[in-house]
């Protein structure tokens, strides 16, 4: 063979090597778990591939439903990220061993709140307050005022007529839980004990006409008019009411506004790409999307939804997420035979 035949050869070997090799630096992809919905990480994963040459793809399931993949995974993990899911699931799967640490440089223009800088696995990303959603156009028939306070909830006139996801299986049902039970509990009460706040919950049961699997379908029902009251976050109300379905909503004080966190899976495929999402996530682009999608933005610059109440505005609940994690399985122990015995779950 002579030598510009070998050049060539070893040329053309080169390049097909380079070009193979290629994508899996500039680009490849991670895969995300998340229970917002598709066509919304659709629009994430647009920026994040532009910026960073890193295909975005997501399965959208409820935060129950994800965390069980994630234990089940464990030893062979195939998410890179898990997105939007309260504090205090994540330091329940931190413990579990299915989080790696990471802290964005991003989060320091977070507000200090949101950031729990003394956390290594996860960063607050974004925030919906917990509220009472209605449908105006049935409510507007019935001739009944919407319920405005978590005392309202328990009226004889809503019974049947109210629908909640179930805490064992969605980050919206538990997050209604564990306020209730810290908002109710009195001096001396410790561990998961609430006497007022078990009460509450088992009144407000006879109203419940039943409990969802997906911490979105009630919002929908709701808004389709099937049901007239709901229990959910306030980025479905918005984005529902976007569509031009008759839904609003009433804020119960204190106001449930941890935020949701993002958090990158121990032994991710694609650890660098997860990486840079969490970098995106807290960008200022991400987060101007974030808001125009019905997220309160976790960066102080930016105001919240249009027609939605500042935090300012609002009476913060100071949930103890640390309580929520450690006697989880305890509160949905007492829960299941307390509270929701005999009600049916969609």
């Amino acid at each position: 063979m002579s030598k510009m035949r070998y050049l060539a050869l070893l040329g053309s070997v080169c390049f097909l090597v380079l070009g193979f090799s290629t994508p899996s630096f500039a680009g490849g992809k991670i895969l995300v778990y998340s229970p917002w919905k598709d066509e919304i990480m659709q629009k994430f994963g647009g920026i994040f591939e532009k910026e960073t040459g890193i295909k975005m793809e997501s399965i959208n399931i409820s935060t129950g439903e994800i965390y069980a993949r994630l234990k089940v995974e464990k030893a062979r993990p195939q998410a890179d990220v898990w997105h939007s899911v309260r504090a205090e699931l994540l330091d329940k799967a931190k413990e579990e061993g299915l989080l790696a640490p990471y802290k964005p440089a991003n989060a320091k223009y977070v507000l200090p709140e949101y950031a729990y800088p003394h956390e290594s696995t996860f960063t607050g990303t974004t925030m919906y307050p917990l509220v009472l959603a209605y449908n105006v156009n049935t409510l507007k028939k019935m001739g009944m005022e919407p319920p405005k306070s978590y005392e309202d909830l328990l009226s004889p006139k809503w019974k049947d007529k109210i629908i909640m996801p179930h805490p064992a299986a969605s980050g919206t049902g538990y997050a209604f839980l564990v306020t209730i039970i810290q908002l109710y509990r009195e001096k001396g009460e410790g561990g998961i004990q609430s006497k007022k706040g078990w009460d509450y919950l088992v009144k407000l049961n006879q109203n419940m006409s039943q409990y969802t699997r997906s911490g979105s379908a009630p919002a929908k029902l709701v808004g389709s008019g099937e049901f007239p009251i709901c229990v959910t976050f306030y980025d479905r109300v918005f984005q529902l009411a976007s569509e031009g379905y008759p839904i609003s909503f009433t804020t119960p004080t204190p106001t449930f506004a941890e935020p949701s966190c993002t958090a990158i899976v121990a032994n991710a495929p694609n650890l660098e790409g997860a990486k840079k999402f969490m970098e995106f996530i807290l960008s200022k682009k991400a987060q101007e999307l974030a808001v125009s999608l019905g997220n309160y933005s976790v960066r102080p610059e930016l105001d919240p939804p249009k027609g939605a109440p500042a935090l300012k505005e609002m009476k913060i609940f100071q949930d103890d997420y640390k309580w929520g994690s450690k006697f989880k399985k305890e509160l949905l122990n007492e829960f299941n035979t307390k509270v929701a015995m005999g009600k049916k779950t969609t």
